[in-house]
């Protein structure tokens, strides 16, 4: 009778304890695991999304460079850099800088940055201003 009363107890402490903990400590396994998971994608997503505006950032900046090379610098040369030709070399390294990004990579940055022409724009007023000071 002994070993039935053990038995017995021990199946009641398996039953009453241990089932529900082991319950709550898959719970918690399940809630960190899955909050480890979004902070992993997150940090992706991000490392992913400063990856594209690095490289469309670099491509800005070597259009710009460029049309400073090949058309502003001339223009200043022969002195015949005025507003209209300001205008020309900004939408000049506009151009450049759309068509070295691709169409891939303005597509995934127009879902990043609203409006890529705008961000485009900025970057390019931002380049040349760095250009000048050098």
């Amino acid at each position: 009778m002994k070993d039935y009363s053990t038995a017995e107890m021990v199946n009641t402490i398996l039953t009453v304890l241990v089932i529900p903990l082991l319950g709550l400590l898959a719970k918690s396994l399940i809630t960190y695991l899955k909050r480890e998971i979004a902070g992993l994608e997150q940090r992706i997503g991000n490392e992913s999304v400063n990856h594209l505006l690095n490289q469309a950032a670099d491509a800005v900046e070597s259009a710009v460079i460029a049309v400073n090379q090949t058309f502003v610098e001339t223009l200043k040369q022969q002195g015949d850099f005025n507003a209209e030709a300001m205008e020309k070399s900004f939408r000049m390294a506009k151009e450049k800088a759309l068509i070295l990004l691709g169409e891939a990579a303005k597509k995934e940055l127009k879902l990043v940055t609203g409006d890529l022409e705008a961000w485009i724009e900025a970057k390019i007023e931002v380049y040349v201003n760095r250009n000048k000071q050098l």
